[in-house]
């Protein structure tokens, strides 16, 4: 049965309409808000907003310096772009150089980063960690990018079913392997897609603790007055280790 309601959406601040099929609100991407001034906004982008603000007030992100992998043009990646001074868009173009700016985004290798260290306050990406091959090499590059204290915010599907993450795509010497069916996800950079090369268990943030050392909270959010339900609501928010005096 089809299910309606009001809730104050975390990006804009404001109470809007939200429909969904079901009362649990399970399709991930359908919970879409009537009238959004950002466009449109899926769940994981309220819940993403939700964690940033809850972690800097929303007023002072103006001066903050912020690097986003791969943002689409909606939700929580418009709003930053159009509020903060400081905010870098990445994006993954292989056959260009990296560093140079493409299409507005700066061509970036998230695994082997051109940014300085201790630049950003805040790097966030929202469903992009499955399409890497080593996603705790770009973790390390993106600690390093961060400055003390600072954050790195994502969103990543993870199933419920999973005790342990399993990786699903490899690019070896000979080429790419894929165990399984292939999987597809939408790409704001590339119509054809990205392909899925981890699929992700309730063990991943142990496994990030390990590899790479940051202090980890995840937050699976269930909050119908925030728009807020659903499956794979989880936010990963890893803050990188201040210098000590």
């Amino acid at each position: 049965m089809a299910i309606a309601l009001e809730a104050r959406c975390p990006i804009c601040n404001l109470i809007r309409g939200f429909s969904a099929s079901d009362d649990y609100w399970s399709c991930r991407d359908e919970l879409q808000p009537t009238g959004c001034p950002y466009d449109t906004c899926l769940t994981r982008h309220r819940a993403l907003a939700k964690a940033l603000f809850s972690l800097h007030p929303r007023e002072q992100f103006a001066d903050l310096r912020i690097h986003e992998s791969s943002p689409a043009p909606i939700g929580i990646s418009l709003w930053l772009r159009q509020n903060c001074k400081f905010y870098i868009m990445s994006g993954y173009f292989p056959q260009i150089p990296f560093g140079e700016i493409v299409h507005g985004l700066r061509n970036e290798n998230l695994e082997h980063q051109t940014f300085d260290d201790n630049v950003f306050d805040f790097v966030i990406h929202l469903d992009v960690m499955e399409h890497l091959f080593d996603p705790f090499q770009a973790l390390r590059e993106i600690q390093r990018t961060l400055r003390p204290g600072g954050y790195c915010v994502f969103t990543a599907p993870t199933y419920p079913e999973r005790t342990q993450s399993e990786q699903v795509g490899f690019l070896e010497a000979d080429g790419l392997r894929i165990v399984g069916t292939p999987e597809y996800h939408g790409n704001p950079q590339d119509p054809e897609g990205s392909l899925v090369t981890w699929r992700y268990g309730y063990d991943l943030p142990y496994l990030i603790a390990k590899a790479v050392g940051f202090d980890i909270e995840v937050r699976r959010g269930y909050s119908p007055v925030d728009a807020i339900m659903g499956p794979m609501t989880e936010v990963y928010i890893l803050k990188k280790h201040c210098v000590e005096t």
